[in-house]
C-alpha cells in the first residue's frame, strides 16, 4: 500500500541538493544453488574458483578506475579483500575435502567471519566479505547479480542497503538513494557523496515505500517526502563568497596521482591528507626506495600549490598489504594496528620516509608527515623522532583515538601539528559500527559530543602552539566547515567533489560570525538542533 501524500520518513541526509524521482525498491538477489559436494575433479573446481575470483576482481578494478577519492579507496580495498591468500587457501582445503568451488569459497568466508567478527570494524569487513562471497558463487553458477535499473527517467533506489559493487549497475537515471542501514560515513554515503547523488541513509522506514511512488529525497532536511513537489525540500544554503580568501585554508584529500591532478584543477590550497596506503594495497613484495620516490615526486609535482600533508601508511582494518603481513582480515583495534605498523615494520616506515624526503628534495615542495592512529604521547614522540632523523619535515599525528585527544596540549615540543580524523574519532567516541543501522545517528557529525570534543582538541592544540586541522568526512559539509572554523580549526581537508562548496561557504562570512555560530551550535543538546541552529544562523547571516 502506498503512503499518503506528504508522508515524511526521517533519516540522515547525504549531499547538498534535493532530488525528486520515482521509487524503485530493490529486491533481494535470486537464490544461489545450495552448497554441495563436487562431482568434478579438484583441479576443475580450483580453476572455476580462480576464474570467478578473477572476474569479480576485474569488476572491482574497473569500478575503482571510474571512481575517485574515497570511493576509489573502497573498491581497491574490496579488490584486495577478495584476493586474500589465506582466504583462497582455506577454500582450497575445502575443495580438497570434496566440496564444490562455490561451497568451498562460501564456507571459507563463513569460517573467516566467525574468526574476525565481534567488534564494530570487523563486522563491517564481514558484511563486505559476504557480499563478495555471493558474487563469486554467482559467477561460478553463471547467475548475474545485477540490479535492473531503467536507462531513462528519474529513479530513487530504495533498499535495505547497497554494496559498493551494486553501484556498477547505476544508470544516469539514478538521482536518489534511500537505505534503512548505514550512516554518514558508510560505503553508500561515501559513494553517493562522490557521485553527487542525493541520499538518505539510516532511514528505518525506507522499505515502507513502494515502487512507483514519487518522492523527494531531501538530504539537507534529513528526510524523504512522499510528494512530487520539489519545492517542499529544505533549501540548501546559497553561499556567496564575499571575502577574497576563505576563513581557513581549504585543502584537498587525495590518494593517487589522478587525485592530485584533479585537486590542482579544483582550486585547493595544498593537500590536507595524502592517503599513501592506496599505493601499496595488494602488493606482494615491498617496493624499493627509488620506485616509491618516483611515484611520490610525480604526485607532489601534480598537487596544488601549498603544503602537502602526507599520512604514512595506514593499513589496518579493511586494507590488505601482503608484504607487511596484513590481509585485511585482522581482528585488532585500529589504534593498535596503526602503531604496530610503526614498530613491527620499522624498516618499511623508514623506507617510506626516505622516499618522501627524496621526493620532497626533487620537487621542492613543502611536505608535512603525520602518523595515523597514535594513542599515547610516547608513540607520538617515537614517530616524530624517527621522521625528523630522516627528513626536513613538519611532523604531526592524526587525532582519532579518545586517549590522545585528551592530552593534545602535552604534544608541545613533540610534534608541530595535529589533524583530527572525525570518522574514526566518532567511531571510537561512541563505540559504534558505521554500518550498523542502529548506530548511524551516532556517527552524524552534528552530534554535540563530537563537536564538543573537536572544540576541546582545538583549544588544547592552541594552548600547545600547534596547528590543528580536520581531515575527516565532516569537513566536506560546507555548513559544518563554517562551524569548524568558528571552533578554532586552522585548516580543513575535503573531498575534491566538495571543495568548491566548502570554499564558498568559508568565504561567505567573517570570523566573528563563524565563532558566534559555533558557540550557538555547542549549546545545543541534540544533533538535529545543532544542525538546525547552524542553518538558521547561516541563512540570516
Amino acid at each position: 500500500m502506498k503512503l499518503q501524500e506528504g508522508s515524511i520518513l526521517k533519516g540522515i541526509g547525504v549531499g547538498l541538493l534535493a532530488a525528486v524521482g520515482e521509487v524503485l525498491v530493490i529486491n533481494k538477489n535470486p537464490p544461489l544453488p545450495a552448497w554441495s559436494k563436487s562431482t568434478a575433479t579438484q583441479g576443475q573446481e580450483l580453476t572455476d574458483l580462480k576464474n570467478a575470483i578473477a572476474a569479480v576482481s576485474a569488476e572491482l578494478d574497473e569500478l575503482a578506475a571510474q571512481a575517485e577519492g574515497s570511493s576509489s579507496d573502497i573498491f581497491h580495498a574490496l579488490r584486495f579483500l577478495i584476493a586474500d591468500r589465506e582466504l583462497f587457501d582455506a577454500a582450497s582445503q575445502n575443495i580438497a575435502a570434496g566440496w564444490s568451488a562455490a561451497a568451498a569459497f562460501g564456507k571459507a568466508v563463513d569460517e573467516f567471519a566467525g574468526l574476525i567478527g565481534g567488534d564494530s570494524i570487523a563486522d563491517e569487513r564481514v558484511a563486505d566479505l559476504q557480499d563478495l562471497s555471493l558474487r563469486v558463487q554467482a559467477k561460478i553458477a553463471g547467475i548475474e547479480l545485477g540490479i535492473s535499473i531503467p536507462e531513462t527517467g528519474r529513479i530513487v533506489l530504495v533498499a535495505e542497503d547497497l554494496s559498493p559493487a551494486d553501484t556498477a549497475w547505476f544508470t544516469d537515471a539514478v538521482v536518489g538513494i534511500v537505505t534503512t542501514k548505514g550512516g554518514p560515513t558508510s560505503h553508500t554515503a561515501i559513494i553517493c557523496r562522490s557521485r553527487s547523488i542525493a541520499a538518505i541513509v539510516n532511514c528505518s522506514d525506507a522499505l515502507s515505500l513502494s515502487t512507483g511512488e514519487t518522492v523527494v529525497v531531501d538530504p539537507v532536511g534529513d528526510r524523504v517526502i512522499v510528494t512530487e513537489d520539489i519545492s517542499q525540500a529544505t533549501g540548501a544554503i546559497d553561499f556567496v563568497a564575499v571575502n577574497q580568501s576563505p576563513l581557513v585554508p581549504v585543502q584537498a584529500t587525495i590518494g593517487s596521482l589522478q587525485d592530485a591532478l584533479n585537486a590542482s584543477r579544483s582550486g585547493a590550497t595544498g593537500v590536507g591528507l595524502f592517503r599513501t596506503e592506496l599505493l601499496y594495497l595488494g602488493a606482494e613484495t615491498e617496493p624499493g626506495l627509488t620506485e616509491q620516490a618516483i611515484i611520490y615526486e610525480q604526485i607532489f609535482e601534480a598537487a596544488p600549490a601549498g603544503p602537502i600533508v602526507v599520512r604514512t601508511i595506514d593499513a589496518a582494518g579493511d586494507k590488505s598489504v601482503p608484504f607487511l603481513g596484513l590481509t585485511g582480515n585482522q581482528q585488532q583495534p585500529n589504534q593498535v594496528a596503526g602503531y604496530t605498523l610503526l614498530t613491527e615494520n620499522r624498516g618499511f616506515i623508514e623506507s617510506q620516509l626516505n622516499a618522501l624526503e627524496a621526493a620532497r628534495g626533487e620537487s621542492g615542495r613543502q611536505v608535512w608527515v603525520m602518523a595515523p592512529m597514535i594513542s599515547t604521547l610516547e608513540q607520538a614522540r617515537d614517530f616524530a623522532e624517527l621522521a625528523r632523523s630522516i627528513g626536513s619535515y613538519r611532523v604531526g599525528i592524526t587525532v582519532e583515538t579518545p586517549s590522545i585527544s585528551t592530552v593534545v596540549d602535552q604534544l608541545a615540543g613533540i610534534v608541530d601539528f595535529v589533524s583530527i580524523g572525525t570518522n574514526d574519532l566518532s567511531r571510537y567516541l561512541f563505540d559504534v559500527d558505521r554500518m550498523n543501522p542502529d548506530s548511524g545517528e551516532l556517527l552524524n557529525h552534528w552530534q554535540p559530543e563530537l563537536i564538543t570534543k573537536i572544540s576541546e582538541i582545538a583549544r588544547l592544540a592552541k594552548k600547545a602552539g600547534l596547528d590543528c586541522a580536520v581531515c575527516g568526512e565532516s569537513a566536506s559539509d560546507p555548513a559544518f566547515a563554517v562551524v569548524l572554523a568558528g571552533l578554532g580549526i586552522d585548516s580543513v581537508s575535503v573531498s575534491i567533489s566538495s571543495l568548491s562548496h566548502v570554499k564558498n561557504a568559508l568565504s561567505s562570512l567573517s570570523k566573528p560570525k563563524a565563532e558566534e555560530i559555533a558557540a550557538a551550535v555547542l549549546s545545543q543538546p541534540t544533533a538535529d538542533l545543532a544542525k538546525a541552529t547552524a542553518y538558521e544562523m547561516l541563512n540570516r547571516k
